[in-house]
């Protein structure tokens, strides 16, 4: 595998080996002066509730990834990290996917994104059958994939519209540019490197920053990126609200421009339902209701009525609650307080 013959590529990175990329030595004091020297708070207990919780963790990753070249010792804080949220996330399976979608506060964007991405892997990897090291080294790559774009993804978080000629050229790069600070800061496991230097590949060739093509591409690899789309598609952004869950899983099979294994399309649909956990549904008798647990059908899951006190959970499976369609619905702090108690 060859580094892209572009000078703006060549003027950032050097190659090693077949995979291995490192930064230039200014393009890496540029990164340098572009970042701080804060170093992220200690991991919150894990005894905290997944809605006391998720915002923690965010704020942690977002201060680990944005410091990440000024740490000694950023390989092992994500590997504790991903250690850390495989333990949690296996607690409360339901709960954390449905953290990810209520807590929709707009700061730290990236964080909040890899964090996603990161529960997704976790419930992923067991729905594959992974063995526990690959599990972990797939949430060490979702949590780092953007580690190398963080203040321009979360700009364009905030920015509608076709990005600047200069953002284009940093999106190209920014596999390229997270795998070689993976690089600095001593990451060795080749799992880890290529799931982050190849998340943005796509099986027609059409990807970057390489064009591979269908096998080229190593399955973790492609299993990142279906997640990236996925959650992407699923949290809101500062200028659009979600995409409807049944709508955006139902584009993995779909989308003609770009082929998605069909076999990680069907697992992902298994571990989130149509409706995921924290999503709103709208039912037949007109009622609300919050998406609390993934049935053994995937448009049937369990819900509770939106708003209500207590909350009163019930099957969707037949009847009057069977579910008319997907909602956007508003959630603020009360509503988030009330709905802890369904996890």
């Amino acid at each position: 595998m060859q580094l892209p013959g572009s000078l703006y590529i060549k003027n950032r990175f050097s190659q090693i080996g077949e995979y291995e990329f490192r930064l230039e030595s200014r393009f890496r004091e540029e990164l340098l002066l572009a970042g701080q020297a804060t170093p992220p708070a200690p991991l919150p207990p894990a005894s905290a509730h997944p809605m006391l919780d998720f915002p923690l963790l965010v704020q942690h990753l977002n201060a680990l990834l944005r410091n990440y070249l000024h740490l000694e010792g950023a390989a092992g804080l994500t590997i504790g990290l991903a250690h850390s949220l495989i333990e949690r996330v296996c607690k409360n399976r339901d709960g954390y996917l449905a953290a990810a979608l209520l807590r929709v506060e707009q700061s730290a964007y990236t964080a909040r994104h890899a964090l996603f991405c990161a529960i997704l892997a976790i419930r992923m990897g067991e729905a594959l059958e992974f063995p526990t090291g690959d599990i972990r080294h797939l949430v060490a790559a979702s949590l780092t994939m953007n580690v190398g774009s963080v203040g321009l993804h979360d700009e364009m978080n905030h920015r509608r519209g076709t990005p600047t000629t200069m953002q284009w050229q940093q999106i190209k790069i920014h596999p390229l540019t997270s795998a070689a600070i993976l690089r600095e800061a001593g990451v060795v496991d080749e799992r880890w490197h290529n799931g982050v230097l190849l998340h943005h590949e796509k099986r027609n060739g059409l990807g970057y920053p390489f064009g591979l093509r269908d096998d080229e591409i190593p399955m973790h690899a492609h299993l990142l990126h279906v997640l990236d789309i996925v959650c992407a598609r699923l949290m809101p952004r500062g200028y659009r609200n979600r995409v409807p869950a049944p709508t955006a899983l139902a584009a993995l099979y779909t989308s003609k421009n770009e082929p998605i294994d069909i076999t990680l399309a069907a697992h992902l649909i298994r571990v989130l339902g149509l409706y995921p956990p924290g999503s709103f549904v709208e039912l037949k008798n007109g009622e609300v209701a919050l998406v609390v647990h993934v049935g053994a059908n995937a448009a049937a899951p369990h819900v509770s009525l939106a708003c209500s006190d207590p909350l009163q959970l019930v099957d969707t499976a037949s009847g009057e609650y069977r579910i008319a369609r997907a909602v956007n619905f508003p959630v603020d702090d009360k509503t988030v307080a009330l709905y802890e108690k369904c996890w």
